[in-house]
């Protein structure tokens, strides 16, 4: 309806029937009025229509605009996805590819070590060595960086042996500093203690990466790493790693940037230092996970000093015995002898490294080359352990292991099973576990590794029982020639003999003067973690007249019973360490004469 016209009827209508001047002017004042607050009206309802339209309007253009922004944050999540995806792939391939010919490398160069080689042949060994560890550091820190950065970094708490830890260190580096003529010097206080709690493996990887960054760019004069007490409660301890060199250091505007990922701050032109510059980054990335600092002064041609500090947890005498009791000496027990393993692996090197090894330890080894073969030779024989890569020409490891295990009545269903693979990350060792394998090794292993887990499956049982021998049982066991595990493990392969008798000869004189020294002052502990580890070696060596005794002081110190007679059976034992050091001096020369 228009409003202008309704108006004016009213008006017309209105002066027809009134007559009254006064009353006629007061009528058209009011229309006059109206018409104002119609036009007022009229003039608001438009603009509140056009407000209503901008709104509208910018409330379709913002919606569209989120709907866009909507639409590229789920483009870039996805992107993002993908590239995780694709970043852990490439690491696994990566990880794979490199460690499969660098198992070879370093399998074939052990192998090589044990050989007889001239001074310039064993040079050379000790060169590919030495480059292909140098290739595996960087493999390590590249895959130990992508774990943490993920956030799938897991700390140990675990109980382990400061004395132990620290002679790890020297003897890893040793080789490197001496072939620099650099004095390499660990200086830690007295009362430091043997044993602390925490996450070994992680703090060896600090001040391993420190320390061989130290030696890489010192070219004379010394590398130390000091060691401080800061503060020490019954529970706990605060401590200090100074690694300090005389090297060329460098300028403190390049401080802030050494922790950086890729980043070496020496652009030397005319020296190339080895590294892919992540040591100092995942340094300072794992002192945060574990909850400690680091700080660096450094003056340039003069050293550097990065100084750690972290806390530990101190282990109490019952953990200590725990750890002591279960701690694994790396050493090839004899009725290994008689267990059956199948290894399925597809790479020649690695089929070469695994029998040459296996040969030395003197255990029968069967190898299958695809997961096929693998197949129809656990159907005919009852294997001990199954060794096994992952990725095969036919299919995955882990996979017919999983197959393996979900066959009843099998013949080795339940076989314990390690896996030893290039690709190794964290889902498929996850994986791994929840198929009941027992252990998952990333290649390239030393040796002495798979030994360690070798022992954790062939002797579970023996652990399990917590068998002692009885008076009847102990006199069997060692009515033996001697030197009879030495023939039995190594059969004839004197070189092999030799070093065994030479590690005897050396740990006996050490091991009967921690012995002696700590039964002084009656410190039992200690006592017995010396006479647990001589009594592995005698074990090896087999020494029937001095194994009884150190088994029975290994064993009263480990029940804590008859504490009496200990000191009474050390004595016997100093004695016949005497006449079977001579014993052995001898059978050394024998086995010797031959070899010339």
């Amino acid at each position: 309806m228009d409003i202008d016209k309704l108006i004016q009827e009213i008006e017309e209508n209105t002066l027809l029937h009134v007559k009254d001047a006064a009353a006629m002017s007061a009528i058209k004042g009011n229309i006059k009025s109206l018409k104002k607050a119609y036009k007022r009206l009229e003039f608001r309802l438009k603009r509140t229509i056009h407000d209503k339209q901008v709104t509208t309007n910018v409330l379709r253009n913002t919606i569209s605009e989120l709907e866009i922004k909507s639409e590229n944050l789920e483009f870039q999540k996805k992107l993002t996805e993908q590239q995780a995806r694709f970043k852990e792939e490439l690491f696994t391939n990566v990880s794979h590819e490199l460690r499969t010919p660098l198992h070879g490398i370093l399998g074939m160069s052990h192998l090589l070590e044990n050989t007889d080689l001239d001074k310039i042949q064993k040079n050379y060994v000790d060169i590919t060595k030495g480059s292909a560890n140098n290739l595996l550091v960087i493999i390590n820190d590249i895959l130990s960086l992508s774990q943490i950065n993920a956030g799938k970094a897991k700390l140990l708490q675990e109980p382990f042996s400061t004395n132990k830890f620290f002679n790890d260190l020297v003897g890893i580096l040793d080789f490197k500093a001496k072939k620099k003529d650099l004095n390499l010097i660990f200086v830690k206080p007295p009362n430091f203690p043997k044993f602390i709690e925490g996450d070994r493996t992680r703090l060896y990887q600090i001040l391993l990466n420190l320390l061989n960054n130290a030696l890489k760019f010192t070219n004379k004069g010394h590398v130390s790493l000091n060691v401080f007490i800061l503060k020490q409660t019954k529970e706990t301890i605060d401590v200090q790693f100074d690694v300090a060199d005389t090297g060329i250091g460098m300028e403190k505007e390049k401080f802030a940037s050494i922790f950086e990922s890729f980043t070496q701050v020496h652009q030397d032109t005319n020296h190339i230092y080895e590294g892919a510059g992540l040591g100092l980054n995942i340094v300072k990335k794992l002192l945060n996970l574990m909850g400690g600092s680091i700080e660096v002064d450094s003056t340039p041609n003069k050293g550097t000093t990065f100084s750690v500090k972290l806390s530990f947890d101190l282990p109490d005498t019952k953990q200590i015995e725990a750890h002591i009791s279960t701690e694994s000496d790396i050493v090839i027990l004899p009725h290994w002898q008689y267990k059956k393993m199948l290894m399925i692996e597809d790479n020649p090197a690695n089929v070469v490294y695994a029998k040459g090894v296996f040969a030395d330890w003197g255990i029968q080894l069967d190898v299958a080359e695809s997961l096929a073969e693998g197949a129809s030779m656990v159907i005919e024989k009852q294997y001990d352990c199954i060794l096994s890569d992952v990725k095969l020409p036919d299919g995955n490891g882990l996979e017919f292991i999983a197959n393996l295990r979900k066959t009843h009545n099998a013949l080795n269903q339940h076989t314990p099973v390690i896996v030893l693979t290039a690709s190794a990350n964290e889902k498929e060792a996850s994986y791994s576990k929840s198929i009941k394998i027992q252990s998952y090794i990333g290649k390239p292993f030393p040796p002495e590794l798979l030994v360690s887990e070798l022992k954790k499956i062939l002797d579970n049982p023996i652990k399990k029982e917590k068998k002692r021998f009885t008076k009847t049982e102990t006199s069997l066991q060692y009515e033996e020639a001697y030197f009879y595990q030495l023939q039995k493990v190594f059969k004839n392969k004197n070189k092999a003999k030799v070093e065994m008798l030479d590690i005897f000869l050396r740990q006996i004189p050490i091991a009967l003067i921690e012995m002696e020294t700590t039964l002084k002052q009656k410190n039992i502990d200690d006592f017995h973690f010396q006479a647990h580890r001589i009594k592995s070696t005698i074990n090896i060596i087999g020494l029937p007249k001095l194994l009884p005794i150190i088994t029975k002081i290994d064993d009263f110190c480990y029940k804590k019973i008859n504490l009496e007679q200990v000191p009474v059976l050390f004595e016997q034992f100093k004695k016949q360490a005497q006449i079977d050091t001579q014993i052995a001096m001898n059978e050394r020369e024998n086995l010797m004469t031959p070899m010339n």
